[in-house]
């Protein structure tokens, strides 16, 4: 007991810990802002008092939730989801990491935590990408099925239905652990910068301003492409449809990736550019007009900007861009 002298707030962080984790489990609609804010009371507890005291309370939440909720193994994947990122990002903030780095660690948890989904998904309960698949088409069936009896469409309308339906199913078998991935990196960098908004407020954490249009990745970052175009090229060449599968969802992630790098880097071009609000806000309307470009434009400038750094190409950046 000795160790922990503050186990009445410990107590306390737990129970609303497992109240939220409760409420999100038993009322789907509020599952995704509860997924959100459940980092929040073990990061608090971290920075006020210490990892002793997290840790404690995150045991105490998991056995909570799991006499509480019927289902075992929700309430294991629900700890999973809030647990190690409401420790890790309570390190993070008491050690006053930059959020650069915060960001990467983040990444690297994400994909962690996104494999252990998947095979507990997948291996633990059967749910392979394939049944995942099939279970689509049926509901494709059906719905192809309910037009023709309402008179909505006809065989021939039904056939190009159920054609376009067979190639979503495709993409959708390819690329579900890739998608599994991009999630639970957006969710884990939300609930991030949640934690780091609140403990700032409260005055528990020292937080430096951080700037978008400045975040940079490290050069290597680019390997991810690069891999991600070996495998898939060598999966079609070798004919090795997992080595070609791994590839695509690689290149998925880096896509995610590089494209909010990309965000950043036209973000500070807008920033810097010396030109009138209004012709800002139409060159933003043209772009969003012309989204097949902006996204290829977009990508590419974050695919290019770790390797040559674009925004130090404005060496007067101080003093902005000329322009309109």
């Amino acid at each position: 007991m000795d160790k922990y002298p503050n186990v009445p707030e410990t107590v306390i962080v737990a129970t609303v810990t497992a109240l939220l984790g409760l409420l999100g489990l038993y009322i789907t609609p509020v599952f995704f802002l509860t997924s959100l804010i459940l980092p929040v009371p073990l990061a608090y507890l971290i920075l006020k008092r210490d990892l002793r005291h997290g840790l404690l309370a995150l045991m105490m939440s998991t056995v909570m939730l799991m006499f509480a909720f019927t289902h075992i193994k929700a309430a294991l994947l629900m700890v999973l989801q809030f647990g190690p990122p409401g420790v890790i990002v309570g390190l993070l903030l008491k050690n006053r990491v930059t959020v650069s780095k915060s960001i990467n660690v983040l990444f690297f948890w994400a994909l962690v935590a996104a494999a252990v989904n998947l095979i507990i998904s997948f291996a633990v309960n059967d749910a392979g990408t394939a049944k995942v698949a099939h279970e689509f088409r049926a509901t494709m069936d059906q719905m192809a099925r309910v037009y023709m009896q309402n008179g909505i469409m006809d065989e021939s309308g039904r056939q190009q239905f159920m054609a376009a339906a067979e190639q979503i199913a495709r993409l959708v078998q390819t690329f579900i652990p890739g998608s599994v991935v991009v999630w639970s990196l957006i969710m884990t960098l939300a609930s991030y910068f949640i934690t780091r908004y609140i403990m700032h407020r409260l005055g528990l954490a020292q937080t430096e301003k951080f700037d978008f249009a400045k975040w940079q990745l490290p050069w290597y970052s680019t390997w991810l492409v690069i891999t991600g175009l070996a495998l898939t090229l060598g999966g079609d060449e070798l004919a090795i449809s997992t080595m070609g599968i791994v590839g695509k969802n690689i290149l998925y992630i880096a896509a995610f990736v590089f494209f909010a790098l990309g965000t950043a880097v036209l973000t500070y071009f807008m920033q810097v550019w010396k030109a009138s609000r209004v012709v800002k806000i139409i060159i933003i309307v043209v772009l969003t007009l012309y989204l097949p470009f902006t996204i290829t434009m977009t990508l590419a400038c974050g695919v290019v900007d770790p390797l040559v750094n674009l925004r130090r190409l404005t060496a007067n950046g101080d003093e902005g861009i000329k322009g309109g």
